[in-house]
C-alpha cells in the first residue's frame, strides 16, 4: 500500500488477498466491505496518531502493524457475522466461543495508542 489517507489504507480487495479469498467470489463482497469501513475506523479512533498528515497535509504511510490489525479485525468482525451471540458451532466438536477482545490487535496497535487516564 502506498501512503493511503485516514479512511481509505485498507480496502475489500486487501483483505480477500489476506483471507485467499477468490477476487471473483464476490457473494460477501457487502459485508466485507461494511467489515474493513468499520475495522478502519476503530483503528483511526483509538490510534490517531498513526493516521497523521505531514507538513503539505498529504497522509502519512500507515504503519503496517495497524494493516494488519487492521485486517485481523476484519476477520474478526467476519467471523462474528454468523455468530451474533458470540457462539459458533465447531462440527461434531460442539461449540467455541468468538472473543470480544483479541491480544494480538491490541499487541499490534499499542505502540500507537495514548494512555487513556480515567
Amino acid at each position: 500500500m502506498v501512503a493511503p489517507g485516514p479512511g481509505d489504507w485498507l480496502t475489500l480487495e486487501d483483505y480477500k488477498a489476506w483471507a485467499r479469498i477468490d477476487a471473483s467470489d464476490t457473494t460477501d463482497d457487502v459485508a466485507i466491505s461494511q467489515a474493513v469501513a468499520a475495522s478502519m475506523e476503530a483503528l483511526e479512533i483509538r490510534a490517531p496518531v498513526a493516521f497523521a498528515l505531514d507538513e503539505a497535509g498529504d497522509p502519512l504511510p500507515v504503519p503496517s502493524s495497524l494493516e494488519q490489525a487492521g485486517l485481523l479485525l476484519t476477520n474478526r468482525l467476519m467471523a462474528r457475522r454468523n455468530s451474533p451471540d458470540g457462539i459458533v458451532g465447531v462440527s461434531d466438536m460442539g461449540t467455541a466461543r468468538v472473543l470480544s477482545y483479541d491480544a494480538d490487535i491490541q499487541t499490534l496497535i499499542s505502540p500507537w495508542t495514548e494512555m487513556v487516564v480515567g
